[in-house]
């Protein structure tokens, strides 16, 4: 045999060896999706998302777990748990939500007095919801983030990995956040894996130029892209650019936050919004691996049970977001009488009224005394003699002297 003869088999034999490799590889990873999908929440601290800026309880976060995932077949209940918020003030800086362990500075982090997530993660430890820690790093080096969140929590079993918010990654130097370079991106997927080898990283930005050009590893890569009503259907348009972010990053699993309000005019005509666009996910892009509804409309989405309201704190009274939201031509409210507050008493005058934009009354829906507890009450928009056309309406509990409104839509 010719010494060429020979190169080119030895050749032949690398390339053989090296297409097994990378075959086995992208087999592997998607292998790995299938066995864990996960279908849940998105919760941050961003309490303006929930009733009397209360952040829900364990109980509720694992109700919504439990319910997206039983949407769709294969899936586990799970979510992305953030643990740090970007500050503009200080510029730059991200608040981490538990004390600091060491008692050392870190450039650009600050910290929490106590520990908001303890209790979280021992109530998931023992119900099977799954989590990822996810940061919005701002100027902080995320080496350190990885560091500090995953030894503070690895001893918890609901804990999966780490997440990075590009978007906010040196946001106050690049517009979007700073795009991420494939040296970084393997250091930290790197670090994660020094703490836990099962733990995974997920990177998540609505572009996908944001995102390493070249290096993939075991990494989820998560599409939070809102804002489709410049398509002539905003669904097929979410649809069309979430195939394209799986197609530019398989056979890595991908996953997708869903629910923004920039969108509710339309996926709130669904009769489940979740399921409907989750379902159009899945059947569209084989190497999905996880389904997140995003807290700002998690509570209208997937409303609180009458156990769950149970926990709300006492010396508050609640009004939920109306269900379905936008709605036609009914939906339904529900509030809560706080027990034991000394102005109230046994009984209290109760007033439900709902509003247009200039104030005013459309309808009363409830104008009298109330035991303390949970009530329901239902507006129907085709009943009554005067019309009421599409639009914004406001809806305000009276209890006492205090005062709640909620904003609802109307799409006839």
């Amino acid at each position: 045999m010719t010494k060429n003869k020979i190169q080119y088999w030895i050749y032949i034999l690398i390339l053989f060896l090296i297409n097994g490799e990378l075959t086995a590889h992208s087999s592997n990873l998607l292998s790995d999706a299938d066995t864990n999908k996960i279908a849940g929440f998105r919760a941050s601290r961003i309490l303006s998302s929930y009733p009397n800026n209360t952040f829900p309880e364990p109980e509720y976060w694992e109700q919504v777990g439990d319910q997206m995932s039983a949407k769709f077949d294969g899936y586990k209940p799970g979510g992305v748990w953030i643990v740090s918020i970007y500050l503009s003030d200080p510029l730059g800086y991200t608040l981490l939500n538990f004390p600091n362990p060491t008692g050392a500075e870190y450039d650009s982090i600050i910290f929490r007095s106590i520990d908001q997530n303890e209790n979280y993660l021992n109530h998931f430890d023992t119900t099977g919801v799954k989590v990822w820690l996810q940061v919005e790093p701002g100027g902080a080096d995320i080496d350190t983030l990885i560091s500090l969140v995953l030894n503070r929590y690895k001893h918890h079993s609901c804990v999966q990995g780490f997440g990075v918010d590009v978007e906010w990654y040196e946001t106050y130097n690049y517009t979007g956040g700073k795009k991420v370079n494939d040296t970084e991106v393997q250091r930290w997927e790197e670090n994660v894996k020094a703490v836990d080898s099962g733990y995974t990283l997920f990177l998540k930005h609505y572009s996908q130029s944001w995102m390493p050009p070249n290096y993939r590893g075991e990494i989820i890569f998560i599409d939070d892209s809102q804002d489709f009503n410049w398509y002539s259907n905003p669904f097929n348009g979410m649809i069309t650019e979430f195939k394209s972010w799986g197609n530019q990053f398989s056979p890595n699993p991908v996953g997708f936050q869903i629910g923004y309000p920039n969108d509710q005019n339309w996926w709130g005509l669904f009769d489940d919004p979740a399921k409907t666009i989750g379902d159009e996910l899945i059947a569209n892009i084989p190497n999905i691996a996880g389904i997140y509804w995003v807290d700002f409309t998690v509570i209208s989405t997937f409303p609180p049970t009458a156990v769950e309201l149970e926990n709300i704190p006492p010396n508050d009274f609640y009004l939920s977001q109306n269900f379905p939201n936008p709605f036609n031509p009914a939906t339904k409210i529900q509030f809560t009488i706080p027990k034991n507050v000394e102005t109230f008493g046994k009984t209290s005058q109760v007033n439900l009224t709902i509003f247009d934009l200039l104030g005013n009354e459309i309808a009363e829906l409830v104008n009298e005394y109330k035991q303390p507890g949970t009530h329901e009450v239902e507006f129907d928009a085709s009943g009554g003699s005067r019309e009421i056309s599409s639009g914004i309406y406001f809806y305000q509990l009276k209890i006492g002297n205090k005062k709640l409104s909620k904003k609802m839509i109307l799409l006839k």
